[in-house]
């Protein structure tokens, strides 16, 4: 081979070489560009992804501010109704867990706990009140409170679902309203104090007689209708006669200041104000602001029960005065007369307070031991008179059952057997049922 095939060779080679590199830059920068077009593509639809999502943000702006626009009535007519329903759905719950609480009230074991526990509270609340008035009176404001809070919350609960919570707005309860307002308020108002006491040895301490409050151990309703009428007189009179005078002048000042004696003008002046404001609340959220609920028999209250009670002494009095009678209904001259009487009764009741409980301990003392020891005889009579012959007849059921099951082979002491047994059990344990209705005005 010569040199200049060689050359030729070569050259040949190097063509081959030039011609695939620029294929290869070739084929480069189409990839290149390309690539740039691709880019310029997805950069574009950003771009325009980005124009529609302000686009649709606008326009739920734009849609929100048309809601807003909305006429405020329908908007508070939309409000309401959602607020509706949903009281109507707790409504129903709340009246769901009321009747099952209630039908597990009345199932006797229940009942025989109740009161075994009310006889034990009961039996230590009347030991142990005198003695801490005694050996610590400066503790006794703060025993009765307690007692008071929960005495009078439950007994609103209860007489809530008997429909007579309206009893709560007597004036028994708007007294124990001010004694606690005076033992952790108002300490140094002398106004406060002075009807505090009037108002709680005049009507309060009297009612136990004219209502015949009973102790009854065994009744939580009896044993709390005697806490509210006399215990606030108790405690008060242990503030102003047993409590020492140092602690008198630090916690309670307004009994230093107040000094020996009331003045009978002063005191029984305030004591009709604060009578006058319970009177003109009672008339106005009571007598007239629930009028048709009381009318229909859907509430029931003191005034009207009193009316009613065809051998009370209210409605005797006022059928004498030519009011009509318990039959011809209640209307507006019946219960004037009625608001008259109470305000005559609460009168007479506060001067011996002014003239002779507050100056004298002994005076003031027999007073409150002569309302509880009738309170205990009214206790006697219903054990003796009422709890007792029950229990007799349901010994005697229980004796008649007995003979039955004897006659006709049935095993003893199968009380399923025997429905009298079931009965007198059920009868001797709800003994105080029969009769909470006739004392509830006591409360």
């Amino acid at each position: 081979m010569t040199e200049s095939q060689i050359s030729k060779d070569e050259m040949n080679i190097s063509d081959d070489e030039l011609k695939q590199d620029s294929s290869n830059v070739m084929i480069t920068g189409e990839n290149s560009s390309e690539e740039n077009l691709h880019e310029e593509e997805e950069e574009d639809l950003d771009f325009y992804d980005f124009l529609e999502a302000v686009s649709d943000k606008i326009d739920n702006i734009e849609n929100q501010i048309e809601e807003r626009r909305e006429h405020p009535r329908q908007r508070l007519r939309r409000t309401i109704a959602e607020l509706e329903q949903q009281k109507r759905i707790l409504k129903a719950q709340l009246e769901q867990h009321i009747h099952i609480w209630s039908e597990n009230f009345k199932k006797p074991n229940f009942i025989r706990t109740r009161d075994k526990i009310s006889f034990s509270i009961g039996v230590a609340n009347a030991c142990f009140s005198p003695l801490i008035a005694g050996r610590w009176p400066h503790i006794l404001p703060l025993v009765y409170t307690i007692q008071a809070l929960f005495l009078i919350t439950l007994r609103f609960f209860i007489y809530k679902r008997k429909s007579w919570h309206y009893f709560v707005y007597d004036l028994c309860y708007f007294v124990n309203v001010l004694t606690l307002l005076y033992l952790w308020i108002f300490p140094s108002s002398k106004i406060l104090f002075t009807v505090c006491y009037t108002l709680s040895h005049g009507p309060l301490g009297f009612a136990i007689v004219l209502w015949r409050n009973s102790l009854v151990f065994h009744s939580l309703d009896k044993v709390t209708s005697l806490f509210i009428h006399m215990y606030p007189p108790l405690t008060l009179f242990t503030l102003r006669w047993l409590l020492p005078i140092d602690l008198q002048r630090q916690y309670y000042p307004a009994i230093v200041e107040i000094g020996s004696s009331l003045y009978t003008t002063t005191a029984v002046f305030y004591t009709v104000v604060f009578y006058l404001i319970w009177q003109a609340l009672y008339y106005a959220f009571i007598v007239y602001g629930r009028r048709e609920k009381v009318a229909r028999g859907l509430r029931a209250t003191s005034y009207t029960w009193l009316l009613a009670d065809k051998d009370g002494f209210v409605a005797r009095l006022i059928q004498k005065f030519g009011f009509g009678g318990p039959n011809d209904g209640i209307n507006r001259y019946k219960i004037v007369f009625y608001f008259f009487l109470q305000f005559g009764y609460m009168l007479l009741s506060i001067l011996p307070v002014c003239l002779w409980y507050y100056r004298n301990m002994y005076i003031n003392g027999i007073f409150l031991c002569s309302i509880f020891a009738v309170s205990v005889y009214n206790g006697a009579s219903f054990y003796i008179d009422v709890f007792s012959r029950r229990y007799i007849k349901s010994l005697e059921l229980l004796h008649d059952c007995d003979e039955m099951e004897t006659t006709n082979g049935i095993p003893r002491h199968s009380i399923s057997s025997c429905p009298l047994r079931k009965c007198s059990q059920t009868n001797f344990n709800s003994s105080e049922n029969c009769y909470e209705f006739n004392n509830k005005k006591s409360s």
